[in-house]
């Protein structure tokens, strides 16, 4: 038939069609292997809808197919319900739906009249996951994403609505889902109980202090809690008893109500003239440091803008630093002194002498070090703070990658690119077949990672044909089960 006649399933729950360029290549050169199943268009004379195919179909496209392959479907065979039924069952044998179109597809069988009985048993589902599923998929708001997105168990999600639902602390659940939302390993059904009862102490902690303060009480400090200035209050009293009597509040750490505290009444002892002269000069010098202080830090600042630097004390400062940066790390004392032709002693326990030897090795470094040119000491200062990677580098566990990856996560991959980079930028160094291996296999193993922090090209991490799992061989694009059929097709 020809493309042009044929149409996108506008109810496809799909919101991602994945890599369609692979598909597009195979294409070109294979023709559709497999037929698209169509039906005509309810209002288009000659045209036809996808029923399933989609891919296929707008792969097509791009590879500028004239005609495809279809199976034509009388009209009356045409059925919403089973367009969604093929879209969640093609979804786990083929390219692999997301979270989010699985939901969309659960709301799109009740917007179709499905009951929720005949919706679970269809995708193999309990009742309150189905229920769960649906109303993720009504809405867009921080909870549906973090769902959608891993971070957030379905657990999780259920105990949030059931909040949603049930919660009689006003903003109790908006202020829950924010703190929830701004966790970048996402939060198990523990810990979303354990911040919703945070959170709500928090809530009567601040309507508590918005009474306490319309009764003009008094908040006192932490100070009050430990010194011999206050004490606390153990009667109970009203609140505007507590204020008539002079006394201060202060809320601990988590705690809903307030603890009260009465100034304690001592009797000041007669200061001695020697005391009092002492008093006098404490007062004097504490006025004016804190002149002396804003006069010094202007002086910093000018001669910090006008003064010439020493370059002798700066090269001193700078392997000091790197000197510190290694100083308990193996790998990195013995990087350092190979650099600098100062090789390690070894310690041998047996040997007294080989302590006190390392002794002077950690004492003659930073004057090595200060004979090396500014230039070539900033850069070792770098290198110094990332030679730590190297230790792990020699597994390949060291080159495993997370889905967390980020600014706000700083895992080991953060700090084994940065190692890398500063060795390829800085030095020159290009990377081993079997480092670009190790990174490309576990970089596959990890499809969620951040891929802006692959510094090599790594190939698809599933199946482009039939969406399975990451497989073997590394650097391969359909699996061995695809290419076998691919063989038999040719």
């Amino acid at each position: 038939m020809p493309i042009s006649s044929l149409h996108e399933n506008e109810d496809n729950i799909r919101e991602d069609m994945g890599d369609l360029e692979f598909l597009a290549e195979q294409i070109k050169q294979f023709g559709v292997q497999q037929p698209l199943t169509v039906y005509p268009h309810p209002q288009i004379e000659d045209d036809y809808i996808v029923r399933d195919g989609n891919r296929r179909y707008l792969a097509s496209l791009k590879a500028q197919i004239t005609e495809v392959p279809c199976i034509v479907k009388p009209a009356t065979d045409r059925d919403q319900v089973a367009d969604v039924d093929m879209a969640m069952t093609t979804g786990r044998t083929h390219k692999r739906t997301s979270d989010a179109e699985v939901s969309h597809g659960i709301q799109r069988y009740f917007d179709l009249g499905q009951d929720v009985t005949t919706i679970g048993k269809k995708a193999k589902m309990s009742r309150k996951e189905v229920l769960t599923r649906a109303k993720v998929a009504q809405r867009n708001d921080g909870l549906s994403k973090a769902y959608t997105s891993g971070r957030l168990g379905l657990d999780a999600v259920q105990r949030l609505q059931d909040l949603e639902d049930q919660s009689g602390v006003a903003g109790l659940y908006e202020r829950s889902l924010e703190r929830i939302e701004d966790m970048p390993n996402g939060a198990s059904v523990e810990t979303v109980e354990r911040v919703i009862a945070e959170t709500e102490a928090s809530i009567r902690r601040d309507e508590r202090k918005a009474e306490l303060e319309a009764a003009e009480a008094i908040e006192g400090n932490y100070e009050m809690t430990y010194g011999n200035a206050w004490a606390k209050v153990e009667d109970e009293m009203s609140d505007q008893e507590h204020v008539k009597a002079g006394h201060r509040y202060y809320f601990a750490y988590r705690d809903a109500e307030p603890t009260w505290y009465a100034k304690e009444k001592k009797v000041k002892p007669e200061l001695s003239e020697a005391e009092k002269l002492e008093k006098q000069t404490q007062a004097k010098l504490n006025s004016m440091l804190s002149i002396v202080s804003r006069t010094r830090r202007a002086f910093i600042t000018e001669a910090f803008q006008s003064t010439k630097a020493d370059e002798a004390f700066a090269k001193q400062a700078i392997a000091e630093q790197i000197f510190e940066n290694i100083r308990y790390d193996e790998d990195g004392r013995e990087v350092l002194g190979e650099i600098i032709g100062l090789p390690v002693p070894e310690v041998d326990a047996e040997n007294p002498g080989s302590v006190e030897a390392r002794e002077q090795w950690s004492g003659r470094v930073t004057n090595h070090l200060s004979r090396f040119t500014l230039a070539n000491l900033g850069r070792m200062l770098a290198f110094s703070s990332l030679i730590r990677a190297e230790e792990a580098l020699g597994k390949l566990k060291g080159f495993e990658r997370s889905q967390y990856e980020g600014k706000n996560f700083r895992g080991a991959w953060i700090r084994t690119s940065e190692y890398y980079l500063f060795l390829m930028e800085q030095l020159g160094y290009e990377l081993d077949l079997d480092e670009v291996e190790a990174m490309q296999y576990s970089a596959a193993k990890e499809p969620q990672r951040n891929r802006e922090l692959d510094l090599v090209e790594v190939p698809d991490d599933a199946c482009q044909s039939c969406g399975t799992e990451p497989f073997e061989p590394t650097g391969a694009t359909i699996c061995t089960g695809c290419a076998a059929a691919e063989g038999e097709d040719d």
